[in-house]
């Protein structure tokens, strides 16, 4: 489906797609979460995360930040939280969607009076799929350098989790380039991934 398909979802906040799921944080996501909890990266990661870049799950398998009244950083809640139930793929084809399979006891209200369009704007979907979109590209750019080892081979090599770190790595850039550090975070993802890529392409083949 494209974003002119017709669609609606409307949420009943049942948290039922709150458990059992492997969340992968991009590093625009975990900025956005830890800048909620007032922590910084390497601090969120500690608390927050398991294998560098996954949500941790409590015992239960609900999501870390799932309270008794849902979820706890909703404002900030990662992309694939803010398009269930639907699916994003972009590829050499452009950017489609699909529908998930719903937990078997869902209360969230399928519909189609509307549009995907229009349902990635009420998500506010718009700047996480265009980080989601930039660190793609910079990714399989990595892949492409590093050969077969894909981007964990060059993350091995380069301490990649400190250059992941999308506020510290910028702060530093800018201030080693005497350049202005921008605001938003929105900002520094164009400038993470610029920068980013000119430190991988550096590196030796």
């Amino acid at each position: 489906m494209d974003r002119q398909a017709a669609f609606s979802y409307r949420c009943a906040a049942c948290s039922r797609c709150c458990h059992h799921k492997k969340i992968q944080l991009n590093p625009y996501e975990l900025a956005r979460l830890a800048r909620a909890q007032d922590l910084d990266a390497a601090a969120f990661r500690e608390r927050y995360v398991t294998d560098h870049v996954y949500l941790r799950q409590k015992a239960d398998g609900a999501c870390v930040f799932l309270g008794e009244q849902g979820c706890t950083v909703h404002a900030d809640r990662p992309l694939v939280c803010r398009l269930y139930p639907l699916g994003r793929i972009v590829d050499g084809e452009g950017e489609k969607f699909v529908e998930l399979t719903p937990h078997p006891q869902t209360e969230g209200i399928y519909g189609s009076d509307g549009t995907i369009g229009e349902y990635l704007a009420t998500q506010g979907a718009d700047p996480f799929m265009q980080a989601a979109d930039a660190y793609y590209q910079l990714f399989r750019w990595v892949a492409r350098l590093s050969g077969d080892g894909g981007p964990d081979s060059v993350s091995d090599q380069s301490g990649i989790l400190e250059a992941l770190d999308l506020e510290a790595f910028v702060a530093r850039e800018a201030a080693r380039r005497k350049e202005a550090l921008p605001a938003s975070l929105e900002d520094q993802v164009r400038l993470h991934c610029e920068w980013l890529e000119a430190m991988f392409a550096s590196f030796p083949d």
